[in-house]
């Protein structure tokens, strides 16, 4: 198994590559505010603000993340966590309100949560964390959150790299890496995989069309856990989670959930949705 190292310096590069393209596309869109007609030029300074920030918050990341690699060495640890939620209930639903930006939950039909993440930063209820947030794009924004329990015990720290390639680390309570996740698509089917991996190799993988966002979770032995469905609306509660922005999970096998399975549900989540 690659060490911790070798994939945060891969991903490191990875967002100063993507970085410097957005930051790229930022002065294009700047220099053409001098030949744009009058309709056009609050879209360019909309877009050269957005490509801008984005950029410069990957290359911020991604040096920190340089840095970071030259002083982690060490292996992925085995997860020693055999805490588990006893039983959850068919359907769930899991994601954010609109006015809590940085943090993502899992609910049961009746609003009660399983579970939570949430985003670190110092700096999160500054304006310039906010305006940075609200103007990434989702999807290739880098950020570091804390997954709670439903007493909210701390369980896992979480990273999720930025950029245009996508990966999740899972630290356990005292920050040591114990899991990771990659992408691939299969070949076959033309499905996306995505893969929650340990160190004794890959405990959970999620496929389907990447399209739709469904995706069907397994374990290393190819039984079935769950359904996630990616933004769709329970019907069941639609009302009650009118607010939130999420996807429904529909649990086939419904007691002793691990916490890793957790992990990788809100990762698949930070993937889609935050």
């Amino acid at each position: 198994m690659t060490n911790v190292q070798t994939y945060i310096e891969k991903d490191a590069r990875k967002q100063m590559i993507a970085g410097g393209v957005l930051v790229g596309g930022a002065l294009i869109f700047f220099m053409g505010l001098f030949t744009f007609n009058a309709s056009s030029i609050l879209l360019a300074i909309l877009y050269s603000g957005v490509f801008a920030i984005s950029g410069s918050t990957l290359l911020r990341k991604g040096y920190l993340d340089l840095q970071k690699s030259r002083n982690t060495t060490i292996d992925f640890n085995k997860d020693q966590s055999f805490t588990f939620i006893e039983k959850v209930p068919a359907r769930m639903f899991v994601g954010r309100r609109e006015k809590e930006f940085f943090k993502a939950e899992l609910y049961d039909m009746a609003g009660e949560s399983y579970g939570k993440i949430e985003e670190e930063s110092p700096n999160k209820r500054k304006n310039s964390f906010l305006l940075a947030a609200l103007l990434s794009y989702g999807s290739i924004r880098p950020a570091d959150y804390t997954m709670t329990d439903q007493e909210g015990n701390r369980l896992y720290r979480i990273e999720k790299k930025g950029g245009f390639t996508w990966r999740g680390y899972v630290q356990n309570d005292i920050e040591q890496y114990v899991a990771y996740t990659e992408s691939s698509k299969d070949k076959a089917t033309g499905q996306r995989v995505y893969h929650y991996i340990e160190k004794e190799g890959c405990r959970w993988s999620a496929a389907g069309d990447e399209q739709v966002a469904h995706f069907k979770i397994k374990d290393a032995s190819g039984k079935d856990w769950a359904v996630l469905k990616s933004g769709a609306v329970p019907v069941e509660a639609a009302e009650r989670f009118s607010d939130i922005q999420g996807s429904v999970i529909e649990w086939k096998i419904r007691e002793e959930i691990p916490n890793s399975l957790m992990a990788f549900v809100f990762l698949l989540q930070t993937r889609y949705q935050i």
